[in-house]
């Protein structure tokens, strides 16, 4: 599915978010009816929110490398359309001293990857990093400074990588090393518990890109109090499960759970306990 298709996706899930608060939430209090006892309300069994929650090292679309015009021609790697090198070649060589990529960084807004390079030198270092993806490339020209590290950014990748590294010689780009990777951005959300006035969320991700979930209770108490209204979670890469409960009495309600800047569609959630 292209990204046209995927956005016009999202934008049909938000328009229904939109009907169900109207139709849901019609004729319903805007707040919890829970007498004295509204603050000493717990959910059952557990707390709010179990599970770990997973922050990236840094901020996706904070860091990106600033792009500079290339110094002069690049020694390429002959590769075929998928990136794969046509001869032999260490992927981590370092051929270029204490010039280094450091682990790829994924993340599900905009399918962002970052390629982090790693300077451990006394001087700047002038960069051409080719990522290959989907049978084809983009290039990033960059700098980066003494014993610093920079995060040149490809966005829209999704599925298998491979990034090549080369450096600056004072006459061509010279091949230093590669990576390679999959961004896979898959956060699934599931409703694990319907019961007595509340509603539990199972959120996990099973993808390889970090993700930020909101979810967001539409119906019939949107934005009061402590178990409703909208939550960010981060769920770790590799499937740990998130926790959560929505409060929603006995009234009709709707939830909609949504993985911010993907191209992932949102989950609805609706019924009347």
């Amino acid at each position: 599915m292209n990204h046209f298709s995927k956005w016009r996706t999202l934008a049909g899930g938000l328009s229904l978010s939109i009907m169900l608060l109207v139709g849901v939430a019609s004729g319903v209090s805007a707040a919890p009816s829970l007498g004295a006892d509204e603050h000493a309300m717990k959910p059952p069994k557990t707390s709010e929110l179990s599970g770990e929650q997973a922050k990236p090292p840094v901020e996706g679309g904070k860091h990106d490398a600033k792009t500079t015009e290339p110094m002069g021609p690049t020694d390429l790697v002959k590769t075929d359309s998928e990136g794969k090198a046509l001869s032999d070649i260490s992927i981590m060589a370092g051929n270029v001293a204490n010039v280094d990529f450091l682990n790829p960084l994924n993340y599900c807004s905009k399918n962002l990857l970052y390629t982090p390079v790693k300077n451990t030198t006394t001087t700047t270092k002038f960069l051409h990093v080719r990522v290959f993806n989907q049978g084809s490339y983009r290039d990033i020209y960059t700098s980066v400074a003494a014993n610093s590290t920079v995060y040149p950014a490809s966005y829209g990748i999704n599925g298998s990588y491979t990034a090549y590294l080369y450096v600056w010689n004072g006459s061509t780009y010279a091949y230093d090393e590669l990576r390679s990777g999959n961004h896979v951005c898959n956060v699934t959300v599931s409703r694990i518990s319907n019961a007595g006035g509340w509603v539990q969320l199972k959120i996990q991700n099973l993808g390889t890109a970090y993700a930020t979930q909101r979810s967001t209770e539409l119906a019939p108490f949107p934005a009061a109090g402590t178990y409703t209204g909208s939550h960010l979670d981060s769920p770790a890469p590799g499937g740990a499960a998130i926790l959560r409960w929505f409060w929603v009495g006995t009234n009709p309600y709707g939830i909609v759970s949504e993985t911010l800047g993907s191209f992932n569609s949102p989950y609805f959630f609706t019924g009347d306990l």
